[in-house]
């Protein structure tokens, strides 16, 4: 079965010198890189994307991911984040650029007219 999920995550920039618009959009784009790598490699996760509303460094995450119940969507849509997001270095000693102030995002379904 298909579940279509969400995330919203706000960030801060750990080096006060990176936060700017250009670095928060390069971020973005390489969580969406990140998620679609993951795609390729498992065929339950399907379409990711993320939106960014870049002056208030904030992101959604959409996907959808093949599982047997709602409780397994959520469970697999949030390991696929976190990995998208330790592969950008977020959450990773060393590595951090930006940090993510949203501690648990909420996971919801997402909503959207089908065709």
């Amino acid at each position: 079965m298909m579940h279509y999920l969400a995330a919203d995550l706000t960030f801060v920039c750990a080096d006060p010198a990176r936060d700017t618009d250009e670095e928060f959009d390069e971020f973005t784009d390489a969580i969406a890189d990140a998620l679609l790598d993951l795609a390729e490699a498992d065929d339950g996760i399907v379409d990711p994307d993320v939106t960014a509303r870049i002056a208030d460094r904030c992101a959604s995450v959409l996907m959808g991911v093949r599982a047997d119940s709602e409780h397994d969507a959520f469970r697999l849509f949030s390991a696929n984040l976190r990995a998208a997001l330790h592969a950008t270095g977020c959450g990773t000693a060393g590595w951090l650029t930006f940090r993510p102030t949203t501690r648990a995002p909420k996971v919801r379904k997402a909503e959207f007219a089908r065709s």
